[in-house]
Formats: structure tokens, sequence, C-alpha cells
């Protein structure tokens, strides 16, 4: 079996959006070739340290399955629904989305750390991994 893993050069930005506001099958319009727009807020989480996002393309079948994951360090908390989505933008200015309108949604996972006096950071840690037949999904913001 082989394997791809596409990781960003660094983020710039990340935010939360509500995947009920999303275009329809955003999946198949990135495996088509085209950038789907983001025409809803875009609620920006300020985050430390260094974030770190990464999609990897596997066989699964007929055809593919990508598994995108998106880890940060947050001092807030974000809101706990069931249909949210996330915005990436690397330091090239390339945006990228995580979630879609249908199922499956991302699965956020949280930590809430209270870090050491000797550096360890306090704060929300978030590990988001959503599996679709194409995640990361190149946007315009």
């Amino acid at each position: 079996m082989r394997t791809t893993t596409q990781i960003l050069p660094g983020i710039k930005a990340i935010g939360w959006v509500d995947c009920r506001h999303l275009p329809r099958r955003v999946d198949l319009s990135a495996i088509c070739g085209m950038p789907v727009p983001i025409l809803t807020d875009i609620h920006p989480i300020p985050f430390f340290d260094e974030p770190t996002c990464e999609c990897q393309t596997k066989k699964d079948g007929g055809g593919y399955e990508d598994t995108a994951t998106l880890k940060f360090l947050t001092g807030s908390e974000l809101p706990r629904s069931a249909s949210l989505g996330f915005v990436v933008t690397d330091v090239n200015g390339n945006s990228y989305l995580l979630g879609s309108l249908e199922a499956p949604r991302p699965v956020v996972e949280c930590d809430h750390r209270s870090g050491i006096p000797s550096g360890d950071p306090a704060g929300y840690s978030y590990e988001i991994k959503h599996v679709s037949i194409k995640s990361m999904v190149p946007c315009i913001i």
C-alpha cells in the first residue's frame, strides 16, 4: 500500500466555521480541482507555539481516502458544536478547509493543560481529524 503525506510549511492563521453554512459536496469540488469559496464568517483562533497540519492519502479499495490532522495550542476554548469546521492558512497564503456540510464531520479532541512553571504551556491543546474522500480542501476566503 502506498501512502503520501502532505505537510504545510508553516501556519499563519487558523479559524473555525459553522459547517452548516458551507457549500454542498466540497470534497467533490476539490477532486475536480476547483477551490471552494467560504461564504460564511471565519472566526479567528489565536494560537501559540507551532501548530501543525498534515494530510495523509491512502488507497482504499477502488478509491482514495484522506486523513487530515490539525494540532494547535490556544488560550481559549472553542465552541462545542457538532458542526465545527476549520480553515487553515499557510505562510504562502494558501487556505485549506477541514470539514464539510455533509458527514463525516471533523473529530475535535481537546486537552485542558495547566502547564508547569518551568516552561510547559498552559491552555487548550486541540487535535482535529477529518477523514473523507478529499480532506484539506483548497478554499478561497
